[in-house]
């Protein structure tokens, strides 16, 4: 007896049609929330890359500060006040000038910033040059936030390192060498070669000011002092650096090739 066959009217096929098309509406959908989770992630990605930019770019040129936390090698030697400094200590006047009635440019710097850098190679000898000719006082604040940033003591080892010179008398060569032999590279530091034998050579730093010089550095004499001075700065705003400061008011200086009648044209509009 011959079996039969269940007759064919399209039920089956028309399932079938159905579950595909199902299918490829999830399949779509998936794509879809993977395309939108993709486009999240790069949001993410590229608010992070610029806020790291941002921390980055604000870093070197000294915008993030406050008061410094990071001191540097511990402090051994008896201290001393550097002989050239402000009578609040707040600062060291550079001793090429005569002319005590002269205006104040009070220069605010960090040794491994670059933009500070930037300005002593343009601006330092036009300064010098005024403070020389007794147009000018210079007065440097050197602060050392930037050590934190850079996760080295070299700003403050530095600093301490030119108010050692100050008490050979060689404060403004010794802050001009170190900005000469700022690394190119951000971060780099200085060694204790360089802080303690080249760059005191190339301040004219010789014989028994040498022997004295690299005594007051190796024993931190002026760390207090340092510490003083950056607070100081800290504490009255002075975050950013470079940042130039005549009779308590902030001036900028903008022009790239800078003429004495232009500088003195800035320090006078707040003197």
């Amino acid at each position: 007896m011959a079996s039969k066959k269940a007759p064919n009217n399209g039920t089956g096929s028309k399932v079938s049609a159905s579950r595909r098309e199902a299918l490829r509406q999830a399949q779509a959908l998936a794509a879809a929330r993977q395309r939108r989770i993709r486009r999240i992630v790069i949001v993410i990605a590229g608010i992070v890359a610029a806020a790291i930019v941002a921390l980055v770019v604000l870093g070197a040129t000294g915008v993030i500060g406050g008061s410094s936390s990071k001191p540097g090698s511990t402090t051994t030697g008896t201290q001393i006040v550097p002989p050239n400094a402000t009578s609040d200590k707040t600062g060291i006047m550079a001793t090429i000038g005569t002319n005590k009635q002269a205006p104040v440019l009070v220069s605010i710097e960090d040794f491994q910033c670059p933009v500070c850098k930037q300005y002593e190679t343009i601006y330092g000898p036009v300064f010098e040059s005024l403070a020389r000719g007794g147009k000018i006082q210079l007065e440097y604040r050197m602060r050392y936030f930037l050590d934190q940033n850079f996760n080295n003591s070299s700003s403050v080892q530095a600093a301490r390192a030119a108010g050692c010179a100050d008490t050979v008398g060689k404060f403004s060569q010794y802050h001009d060498a170190v900005y000469a032999n700022q690394p190119k590279t951000e971060g780099q530091g200085y060694t204790q070669e360089q802080l303690r034998i080249t760059f005191a050579e190339q301040a004219g730093i010789t014989g028994d000011a040498l022997t004295s010089f690299q005594s007051c550095y190796d024993q931190n004499q002026t760390a207090e002092f340092t510490t003083g001075v950056d607070n100081a700065a800290a504490k009255a705003g002075y975050n950013s650096t470079p940042t130039f400061v005549v009779n308590g008011k902030t001036v900028q200086f903008s022009q790239q090739n800078p003429t004495a009648d232009y500088v003195m044209s800035v320090i006078n509009s707040a003197a």
